[in-house]
């Protein structure tokens, strides 16, 4: 069977196939997936050709090496075709939504719409309130837990949420559910500054301009 150039290097340097396997002997499955035990490697091959395909070492860290009988461009495509995948798995990106105290109920609303889409996509998405200037911590908090009513259904990728200078975030995913019931205002409280008091009910409605605080990667 004629090989290309890509063929030949993907060989050398990969997965062997054919007269590039070195071992004598090797444990041999068929087209078939049966068994066809150990023999030379040389009649593997020739069992391989017979059958208008490859010899294919699958298993070379065995003794002998496992080795099947298939057609290796169809192999090189679905091995191709997995490591696309995997890699569109995890190349999804982390998506931030970002809340102030004084967002109005319709961008509050569409913002924890659009992240839950997102979740539902399989992005990462990171929930974070800020306050800017003077405005109270308190209020901000209370938008924060506001928030987190909506993801009871996602788990959160930290442990607890994370309280940073004037903003608190978390990070959510799909599948599962928080196992830290991060809705509950009173399990909040273990990052309110001290001396600040929760008003969650002093959620503005205001409008904001609130355009510039949200923040999609």
């Amino acid at each position: 069977m004629e090989f290309n150039n890509q063929q030949r290097e993907k060989k050398d340097y990969g997965t062997r196939i054919n007269q590039w396997i070195r071992e004598p002997e090797v444990l041999v499955i068929d087209e078939k997936g049966e068994n066809l035990g150990a023999m030379s490697t040389e009649k593997a091959i020739t069992l391989a050709k017979e059958a208008g395909l490859d010899l294919v070492e699958v298993g070379p860290t065995v003794k002998p090496p496992v080795c099947r009988i298939m057609d290796f461009s169809k192999y090189l495509y679905e091995q191709k075709k997995k490591l696309r995948k995997n890699k569109a798995s995890k190349a999804k990106d982390l998506k931030e939504f970002r809340f102030s105290p004084v967002i109005d109920t319709g961008d509050f609303n569409t913002r924890v719409r659009r992240a839950i889409e997102f979740l539902e996509k399989g992005h990462p998405v990171k929930i974070t309130a800020t306050k800017k200037g003077r405005q109270p911590y308190d209020k901000m908090k209370a938008v924060f837990d506001q928030i987190l009513t909506n993801f009871t259904e996602y788990s959160s990728i930290e442990p607890e949420p994370k309280s940073e200078g004037n903003r608190i975030s978390i990070t959510f995913k799909k599948n599962g559910t928080t196992k830290n019931k991060q809705n509950s205002s009173q399990e909040n409280k273990a990052i309110q500054p001290e001396g600040e008091q929760e008003g969650q009910n002093d959620v503005q409605t205001e409008s904001s301009g609130s355009s510039q605080d949200e923040k999609i990667n």
